[in-house]
């Protein structure tokens, strides 16, 4: 009797137990997620096409992390013996984690289409203040550091250019925003110093002097010679009528007032012919040595050495000419004004030791630098009038 008890207890035991195996695997909680795990896998590719990497970086991470997590353990319960097999959790976590890759896919998409919109619009800027700064650039003597500003905004707007038509729109929009930082900067400085173009008073100083200058030459009966630095043009009177306009090279500080010497910009004052150089006396053909600097100049140049403003050791300079050998087109001069060889021959057959020479920025007309400045301020409200 209690052996058949012993063995119906056995039976009992051994049936429950094959009943307790068999449950899950019936209910097919020990099946593999393979294929959930390949939709997720897709899902998380997708997401990287998307180019989540650039758009939604951190997101991206997450949804890696999510998807790598489910992948290892259901590798895990791979390992362990069928019946105790239990996938229910991991198919869980792998639904889970193809919903975080397809809402990073979401997002990134967004967000690509709004940062394409950016860089075009980011290039477009950029290309309108580089635009601005050559047209300035071109116009107005830069420093060695503006200079090299200017090339770097050129090259940063080329890079933004190639990294736009590559996809790469987030590397695009830094270059682009570098390069507006970059040009604007160029710009300023620029419209700084030809601002003075613009300037009430000097434009007024100027023109009192040009009104002089022509109006002596008018009493006199005698050649007065004006040239505009602006213009870029030398005009020689003859008993106050215009008898010749002709086009000058300048130094290439020009924009300046000089100041010192070697600073190769053309002085602004009125001045005198102190002597005729014929040809074979002058490097440049033939040349008009003006009196500078003359007691304004050097007046001038005691107060800015007073203020700090030159340095000690520096001097106001001189051998200042209007010569030959111009008509190159660029400003090559070391602060004198040149004129086709053509053109001094008929100077030099109106002119004399003593002739007035008025040197000035502008009359206040649209000269190079005038007219840059004021379509600067219209295309700049915050700048002052």
């Amino acid at each position: 009797m209690r052996i058949r008890w012993a063995w119906a207890t056995t039976v009992a035991l051994v049936l429950a137990g094959s009943v307790g195996l068999a449950y899950p695997i019936v209910r097919g909680y020990t099946d593999p997620a393979f294929p959930q795990l390949a939709v997720a896998r897709r899902a998380l590719d997708e997401a990287r096409r998307a180019d989540a990497a650039t758009w939604a970086p951190e997101d991206l991470a997450d949804a890696e992390t999510a998807f790598h997590q489910a992948s290892a353990e259901h590798r895990r319960q791979e390992v362990r013996l069928l019946p105790f097999r239990d996938f229910r959790a991991v198919k869980l976590a792998i639904a889970a984690s193809e919903q975080k890759s397809r809402a990073v896919r979401d997002l990134a998409s967004r967000r690509a289409r709004t940062g394409t919109a950016a860089a075009s619009d980011a290039l477009a800027e950029a290309e309108q203040a580089v635009a601005e700064s050559v047209s300035f650039a071109e116009a107005v003597p830069l420093t060695h550091a503006e200079r090299s500003t200017y090339l770097q905004a050129r090259l940063a707007l080329e890079e933004a250019r190639l990294q736009r038509s590559q996809g790469a729109v987030a590397r695009s929009t830094q270059l682009a925003e570098r390069a507006v930082v970059l040009a604007h900067d160029v710009t300023e400085r620029a419209a700084s110093t030809a601002s003075r173009y613009r300037d009430p008073a000097l434009v007024s100083r100027w023109r009192h002097w040009i009104d002089e200058t022509v109006s002596w030459s008018t009493r006199t009966g005698d050649a007065a010679i004006v040239v505009m630095k602006d213009s870029h043009q030398l005009m020689l009177y003859d008993g106050g009528r215009s008898l010749m306009t002709c086009d000058v090279d300048l130094g290439p500080n020009w924009a300046h007032d000089k100041r010192v010497s070697r600073d190769a910009a053309t002085p602004e004052g009125r001045y005198k012919v102190a002597a005729m150089k014929s040809r074979g006396q002058s490097h440049y053909y033939k040349a008009l040595l003006l009196d500078y600097p003359n007691a304004e100049d050097r007046a001038r140049f005691e107060r800015a050495r007073r203020q700090g403003e030159i340095p000690r050791g520096a001097s106001p300079g001189g051998l200042i000419e209007i010569h030959g050998e111009g008509g190159r087109g660029s400003d090559w001069t070391r602060g004198c004004v040149a004129v086709r060889n053509t053109e001094m021959d008929r100077i030099f057959q109106h002119v004399r030791v003593g002739t007035p020479v008025t040197i000035v920025g502008g009359d206040g007309g649209d000269g190079r630098l005038a007219g840059l400045v004021d379509r600067h301020r219209r295309e700049s409200p915050t700048e002052s009038p």
